[in-house]
C-alpha cells in the first residue's frame, strides 16, 4: 500500500462522518499533524463545552471551528455565514475580553462539512466583509480561511512519513477499508482524462510529431485476429506520445509510487479475465468497455481509452505476442 492509497481512504471516511464523529475524525488528523510538526495540538473536552474553539495550536495561535451539518439543505449557504460569523465573534470576546486561549488569535480556520461537493459561492464576500467588521470593532489582527474536507487531505500529503498515515487510519478503524482495485480504477479514470486533453490539445494545435518509439510488430494485429481493427490500431500507435505524456504526468501527480504499473497490473487482471470468453475484435471492444465502465461519459471516454489499450497492446503486456 502507497500513501496514496491511505490518504484516499482517509478521505472517504471522512467525508461519511457528520456531527460530532466529523468532528473528532479532524481531531485525530490534526493531532498527528501537528505532532509531525512538532507543535502543540489541543482539542477542548467538547462535552463541557468548547468555548467556541474545536482545537488549536498553541505555539501558532491558531484556532479552528468545525462545522459538520448531518445532511445539506438549500439554506447551507446561509447557515455557514450565520455558524462562521457567530462563533468567530464569541471567540474574539472569549480571548480578548476574558483573556482564554492565552489571549490572542493569529489566524482562524472554519472546516465546513459538504461531503463530497465545494463550498458554496461567496460572490458578495461575506467572509471578507465579516472578518474586516471584527477586526475593526475589536482591534486586532488577525488571518482567516474558510475550507472544506480538502484541507484535510491537504495536511495529509504533506505527512511523508507513511506509518503516520497508517496511525491516523488504525486510530479512524479505517485501515482494512482499503480497497486497492478501487483506488487503481481511479488512476484510470485520472488517466484517460489525461489521454483526452492531451488528444484534444494536439487537434487544437494541428500537431502530429510522435516521439514515440514502437514496440510491436505489424504481425501481433495477425495473430490475434484484429485484422478489421488494424487502420484504427497502426493510427493510434503512430500517435501513442499522447499516452506516454499522460502516464508522466500522472506519475508526477500522484502521491503512490509507480501509478501507471498499478494501471497496467490491473488491465492485465482484467484482460485475463476477459480472455476466457471473448478473442479477437470482440476482446479488443470489450476491454475498451470494461476500462471505461467506471466513467460518466461512456462515449465521450471510449477514443482514450482506446489509445490506453493500444499502449499496453504494443508494449506486449496484453494479447498474444509474436
Amino acid at each position: 500500500m502507497d500513501r496514496y492509497d491511505y490518504i484516499e481512504t482517509i478521505m472517504l471516511s471522512l467525508g461519511s462522518k457528520t456531527g460530532i464523529n466529523y468532528q473528532l475524525a479532524s481531531k485525530e488528523i490534526l493531532k498527528v499533524y501537528f505532532e509531525y510538526k512538532k507543535k502543540s495540538y489541543e482539542m477542548p473536552d467538547y462535552y463541557g463545552g468548547d468555548q467556541k474553539n474545536d482545537g488549536w495550536v498553541v505555539e501558532d495561535a491558531l484556532f479552528y471551528q468545525v462545522f459538520a451539518p448531518t445532511r445539506l439543505k438549500e439554506s447551507l449557504r446561509k447557515e455557514i455565514q450565520n455558524k462562521f460569523a457567530t462563533d468567530l465573534e464569541d471567540l474574539i470576546r472569549l480571548v480578548y475580553k476574558e483573556g482564554k486561549w492565552n489571549g490572542e488569535i493569529k489566524e482562524f480556520v472554519f472546516i465546513v462539512n459538504t461531503f463530497d461537493n465545494n463550498l458554496p459561492h461567496d460572490s458578495e464576500r461575506f467572509f471578507e466583509t465579516k472578518v474586516g467588521e471584527l477586526k475593526k470593532k475589536f482591534a486586532i489582527e488577525f488571518e482567516y480561511k474558510v475550507k472544506n474536507s480538502e484541507y484535510f487531505r491537504d495536511l495529509l500529503c504533506e505527512l511523508d512519513d507513511i506509518e503516520l498515515l497508517k496511525r491516523v487510519s488504525s486510530v479512524l478503524k479505517v485501515k482494512n477499508l482499503i480497497d486497492f482495485n478501487a483506488i487503481t480504477e481511479s488512476f484510470i479514470i485520472k488517466l484517460i482524462l489525461e489521454i483526452s486533453g492531451n488528444i484534444n490539445e494536439q487537434y487544437m494545435l494541428k500537431t502530429k510529431a510522435n516521439t514515440y518509439s514502437r514496440v510491436s510488430s505489424v504481425k501481433k494485429i495477425d495473430i490475434n485476429e484484429l485484422n478489421e481493427k488494424r487502420e484504427e490500431i497502426e493510427e493510434i500507435i503512430s500517435r501513442l506520445d499522447i499516452v506516454e505524456r499522460a502516464v508522466n504526468s500522472i506519475n508526477q501527480e500522484i502521491l503512490c509510487a509507480k501509478p501507471f504499473e498499478r494501471v497496467i497490473d490491473l488491465v492485465i487482471k482484467k484482460y485475463e479475465k476477459l480472455s476466457r470468453e471473448y478473442s479477437g475484435e470482440d476482446l479488443y471492444e470489450v476491454l475498451i468497455d470494461e476500462i471505461i465502465m467506471h466513467t460518466e461519459r461512456k462515449r465521450y471516454y471510449y477514443g482514450p481509452a482506446q489509445f490506453l489499450i493500444v499502449y499496453i497492446f504494443d508494449k506486449c503486456d496484453i494479447f498474444e505476442k509474436e
